[in-house]
């Protein structure tokens, strides 16, 4: 058989076929051009943003937001390191402590004042009351001692200023 003859005998249903398969690529091309349609407007609305402004636009500035936070953030991170490493250095642990040195005096008028950083460095101030009058002495603490000779009050001051913090140490 050839081609030529099996043409002409299903001519009529080769026919028909491509009708049905044009037809149902019509449909096709149809459905795909509608939901294209809806795509688009749904886009277009999209891109059209908040308040009629550009999606773009309106991502950007996002961005530039996040971008200056970013910034914000890391001036305040160094700000924050810079503070607490001036912080160790400052006054954090006082003890004072009153006391008579001399029996036949009055009331607890003398005292000593621990005033230490993180460290433990810093100044006792020894304030001593008699009746012909006072004086202040101040002596340098080094990691929780001095080179000069304290009295027992003094030592009796820098202990309550460690003390006193480290209960506030272990609850951080």
């Amino acid at each position: 058989m050839d081609l030529y003859v099996i043409s002409k005998e299903y001519s009529y249903l080769i026919t028909a076929i491509s009708a049905i398969l044009s037809i149902l690529a019509f449909i096709i091309v149809i459905v795909y051009s509608i939901k294209t349609r809806k795509i688009m407007k749904k886009y277009k609305r999209l891109m059209r943003g908040m308040d009629n402004k550009n999606l773009e636009a309106l991502l950007m500035h996002h961005l530039d937001c996040v971008k200056n936070n970013t910034v914000k953030i890391q001036n305040l991170e160094d700000k924050y390191q810079f503070l607490a490493e001036e912080l160790r250095s400052c006054v954090q642990r006082v003890g004072v402590i009153r006391y008579n040195p001399f029996e036949q005096m009055g009331s607890d008028l003398s005292f000593s004042v621990a005033l230490l950083d993180k460290n433990n460095n810093g100044v006792v101030l020894t304030g001593l009351f008699t009746r012909s009058g006072s004086s202040i002495y101040a002596k340098p603490i080094q990691n929780g001692t001095s080179n000069y000779p304290l009295s027992q009050e003094e030592m009796e001051a820098i202990n309550r200023a460690i003390n006193q913090n480290i209960s506030s140490d272990k609850a951080e």
